[in-house]
């Protein structure tokens, strides 16, 4: 076959999300020839299969043979490719803006749809948040003007960030939501317009903490993700969908969205990748599995980064002094800067992140845990003008609440901590945060025993419940031991009595696999001797005396 039809067949696959085809056709052609079309096809199906340093190294390789070739169009192509992939996976700033000056540099007077590309790509490294308005206002016209779907589609989504980031909110969720639906709904001609206005989605949805909308336009692509995978493909983007999964109780695809940030940013971009391990080791505790969170913290030497998780585990391990000590230092560190892992793209202006009012509201937690009920409530009264401030965020309010009830029921002031602890209740809920819902409902419990027994049995009963379906198994022990406390009983059947925890399906699984106990401890991000004891345990639960044992009996009995 003539290496145009071999070529045409690449193509054909990438226009049909056929990565796997397109790079086979795109190789087969390369062997034959240094075709720059070729090498940046096979860039572009290498970053959709998510081998993302490959995929640099063609598309490099395609910017130089098309300089070589004489096709600056095609150049420019690659070069504002680059700069986005240096900026939003690899975190290389100098490389990002690099790239961004070579493309500007090429880009002549009369080649507008050039210019108007990297006048986006400007807009998206801009410090000032005055100037990115005018790049992103700049880019936008021009797309109308030049007829380009993919750029309008991109440059309407991104101008929804710089309008939420200068206070412009609701004009910016209605450029975003258009964005995305344009998107799916298949205006631009790549597939790369989903995954930059998915992204701008995730940015606008982490600055506000609108956990609803983020979930909501990732339901609203299942079709898209069903035929071509999961459109967020930039580690910023994947990271902010992780945590997004982790506190809306979707564990499991939580796990394998932050496996995937940790993997590709690892030895490339420390600060992601940091925050990655940190939200795994953060999803262990929620999980109640303190020794591989804390194996996870200590794996990466990063005490900054892992300070907000450590205090949470601090706290989980009744070390409140210490709780106190790790979130303020998070918390200093966000105001200082110190703590920054965003990447140069989406820079401009001022940002929140999803955890700001949930690191205020631990540090109540822990200071009332520590015996420091004044410094609970001046954190509180902070977190409650935050909440003032925010514009109707129902995250922080919901953290707001929550903090103003226990202080409230610490100062022995029940009819208002019960009203605070409903208003958490009911904005956790409108969230679906389960674990906060739970945890909030089963401080309510505590509050209402103290004059009504019977409804505290039956929301500490509802706590229960919905901790034990969640896995929270630290979270679910405490309901069950308040529940004996009060002559109540626990639960109706022992938790995991007899059967394998999700833990040690996963443990099983690779067991049959045939992995080593190493390789079984890259793979789940946990230690050597935590895997060990799982591996023990997973044994012991099915009565078997090797891996070879477990490898029979699970093909005994199939899949889960």
């Amino acid at each position: 076959m003539a290496l145009e039809e071999v070529t045409a067949r690449g193509y054909a696959a990438l226009e049909a999300g056929r990565w796997a085809d397109a790079r086979a056709a795109f190789e087969e052609v390369l062997s034959g020839t240094g075709s720059p079309g070729a090498l940046a096809g096979l860039g572009d199906a290498l970053f959709f299969l998510g081998d993302l340093g490959e995929s640099v190294r063609c598309r490099e390789r395609a910017y130089a043979a098309s300089r070589r070739a004489g096709n600056v169009p095609e150049a420019i192509d690659s070069a504002v490719w680059l700069c986005l992939v240096y900026g939003m996976s690899l975190g290389n700033e100098a490389a990002a803006r690099g790239w961004l000056a070579r493309a500007e540099s090429m880009a002549g007077p009369d080649d507008g749809l050039s210019r108007a590309w990297v006048a986006y790509c400007a807009a998206l490294l801009a410090t000032d948040a005055h100037h990115c308005r005018d790049l992103i206002e700049r880019a936008l016209a021009m797309s109308h003007e030049l007829g380009d779907p993919d750029l309008a589609v991109c440059a309407l989504a991104e101008r929804g960030v710089v309008l939420v980031k200068g206070g412009e909110v609701q004009a910016g969720l209605r450029c975003v939501d258009e964005a995305m639906a344009s998107a799916l709904g298949g205006d631009g001609t790549t597939f790369y317009t989903v995954v930059m206005a998915s992204c701008s989605m995730l940015t606008v949805c982490d600055l506000l903490s609108d956990l609803g909308r983020a979930t909501q336009w990732s339901l609203a692509a299942d079709d898209y993700m069903s035929a071509y995978g999961c459109p967020y493909l930039y580690a910023q983007c994947r990271m902010v969908h992780g945590r997004v999964l982790l506190l809306t109780g979707h564990w499991a695809e939580a796990e394998d969205e932050l496996r995937h940030a940790a993997a590709s940013t690892k030895d490339v971009f420390p600060g992601m990748y940091h925050r990655a391990v940190a939200s795994l080791a953060e999803l262990r505790v929620r999980q109640g599995h303190f020794d591989e969170a804390k194996a996870l913290i200590e794996r990466i030497g990063a005490p900054v980064e892992t300070s907000l998780v450590a205090a949470g585990l601090a706290l989980g391990s009744n070390e409140p002094a210490a709780a106190v000590a790790l979130a303020e230092r998070w918390l200093r560190s966000e105001i200082e800067g110190t703590g920054d892992v965003v990447p140069p793209l989406h820079a401009c202006g001022h940002r929140t992140s999803l955890e700001t009012a949930g690191a205020r509201s631990l540090l109540v937690e822990a200071q009332l845990a520590a015996g420091n009920p004044a410094a609970a409530a001046v954190v509180a009264e902070h977190l409650g003008d935050l909440d003032a401030s925010a514009g109707g965020i129902r995250l922080v309010s919901a953290h707001a609440a929550l903090a103003r009830g226990r202080v409230a029921a610490a100062e022995g002031r029940l009819e208002p901590a019960t009203g605070y602890f409903e208003d958490a209740l009911k904005w956790f809920g409108h969230l679906e945060l389960p674990l906060e819902a739970a945890r909030t409902r089963l401080e309510l419990a505590r509050l209402l025993a103290q004059g009504q027994p019977t409804l505290a049995i039956s929301e500490a009963r509802a706590a229960l419940s919905a901790l034990d379906k969640l896995g929270a198994s630290h979270d679910a022990d405490t309901a069950a031991a308040l529940l004996r406390s009060w002559g109540a009983g626990g639960r109706s059947v022992p938790r995991e009595a007899g059967i394998l925890t999700r833990r040690e399906h996963e443990i099983l699984g690779l067991l049959v696999e045939g992995y080593s106990n190493p390789e079984i401890a890259v793979q789940l991000f946990i230690s050597h001797k935590t895997v060990a004891h799982h591996v023990s345990s997973v044994l012991e639960k099915l009565g078997l005396r090797n891996r070879a044992e477990a490898a029979a009996y699970a093909a005994r009995r199939g899949p889960n």
